[in-house]
């Protein structure tokens, strides 16, 4: 049995949609016994929505960077979360920037916290928080920070890395990802892995700085798209998610 994890937002989900040809490539591979994977720094409920428009049924979810795992039925396999104290201090230094506010994934659901002047970046969800409100948050698998500035968000995440060490911050496009230490897309494959006794072959794909670790452990693919760092490091680029499955 194979497996193949595919990366979201730009990769198999691009211009607002997902490709009539990349959803029949899909079904292919799982006809034949394999196993498909998502892997994203979104939450649950911002997934969802596409699988049910797309009739999508991955059989299992690498959630928030690998921070959260759901089988293909959305059973919680795997979590880890930032630790308490740690989060509140990132949100903190989030909030002393000014500007977009913060957004945060908790083991089920999410809010945002409103900067000074009630602004935030961040898409609806289920609720809002002024910063005076953060103690009550707890399970955080995620902090997310947005602005259309590539290079503002590569340099908080480093920023991130280098002040706080019980976290990782991810550079994704406009957003920074935040996740505990350690947590990440290729950690999470290898779990699934084990979880389900090991493959044949593992396949993975994806864009972005977040996928990097992803695609040099398992020398993963990306598209044409794909990010410098990402083409530098992967073992070959393809035009598609589908053309990558159809490669024996």
């Amino acid at each position: 049995m194979k497996c193949a994890v595919s990366d979201f937002d730009r990769t198999l989900y691009i211009g607002g949609s997902i490709s009539p040809r990349n959803l029949n490539a899909i079904d292919t591979w799982q006809a034949a016994g394999n196993r498909f994977v998502i892997a994203t720094g979104r939450n649950e409920s911002s997934v969802r929505v596409f699988l049910e428009k797309y009739s999508l049924r991955p059989d299992a979810l690498i959630l928030n960077n690998g921070a959260l795992i759901l089988d293909g039925k959305g059973k919680e396999l795997f979590c880890r979360t930032i630790d308490d104290q740690t989060a509140r201090e990132v949100l903190q230094y989030l909030h002393g920037l000014g500007g977009e506010g913060s957004g945060v994934s908790m083991r089920s659901g999410k809010v945002n916290v409103l900067s000074d002047s009630g602004a935030t970046t961040q898409k609806p969800c289920d609720g809002q928080l002024s910063i005076d409100q953060i103690h009550c948050l707890k399970e955080i698998v995620q902090i997310h920070r947005r602005r259309q500035d590539v290079q503002w968000i590569r340099t908080l995440c480093a920023r991130l890395n280098a002040r706080f060490l019980l976290i990782s911050a991810y550079a994704n496009v406009w957003n920074g990802d935040i996740v505990a230490k350690g947590v990440n897309k290729s950690a999470a494959v290898a779990w699934i892995s084990r979880y389900w006794g090991g493959f044949d072959e593992i396949k993975v794909i994806g864009d972005s700085s977040n996928d990097l670790e992803m695609i040099k452990d398992y020398g993963g693919a990306t598209l044409r798209s794909g990010d410098g760092e990402i083409q530098a490091a992967a073992a070959m680029i393809v035009e598609d998610v589908a053309e990558y499955l159809s490669m024996q």
